[in-house]
């Protein structure tokens, strides 16, 4: 992977996630907002970026990471992904907005297989849609992946949300 390739990640990266600051703190999880990007050829943590909070940078295993290259092993150009909070309200008002968004039940996953691997690629099979949906289990907080070809698109895409949300609440 070049320096140029990083580099050009990393821009785009920072753009969007500076984008992001302005949405509205209900759709942030507890552990912060994150974006993440892939290089053109990643294969492995090493080729994703991640923006969160403060810090941004390569080779962070952390599952926002794992859920997007798993993604791709079904559509390569999806390249970023951005977890949000999942609420029913959050859940309801993305799936109004971005209408291909898929759920999967972290509880019923096969023994012996990662949940979080076994849930994106079940609803991935017959396509990627632009946003996945886990509900919180005891496995771990629930989450709404909002995936797109840039992270400049999944920040849009975000910030549509969280304008919805707003207007929702007034």
């Amino acid at each position: 992977m070049s320096a140029a390739a990083q580099s050009s990640v990393l821009r785009d990266l920072q753009k969007a996630h500076g984008k992001l600051l302005d949405v509205s703190r209900y759709i942030i999880p507890r552990d912060d907002l994150a974006i993440a990007c892939t290089t053109v050829n990643a294969v492995d943590h090493k080729g994703v970026a991640i923006a969160r909070g403060t810090s941004i940078g390569f080779g962070v295993d952390e599952p926002i990471v794992r859920t997007l290259l798993t993604i791709r092993r079904f559509d390569p150009s999806i390249r970023s992904a951005a977890c949000i909070r999942y609420e029913d309200d959050i859940l309801q008002t993305t799936i109004e907005t971005l209408r291909d968004v898929e759920t999967y039940e972290p509880e019923k996953y096969p023994p012996g297989i990662s949940t979080m691997d076994w849930g994106i690629a079940s609803v991935c099979r017959k396509g990627v849609p632009l946003a996945i949906a886990c509900p919180e289990s005891a496995r771990g907080p629930g989450r709404i992946y909002v995936l797109g070809t840039t992270p400049d698109e999944v920040a849009n895409r975000i910030l549509i949300i969280s304008q919805r949300l707003t207007y929702i609440d007034i």
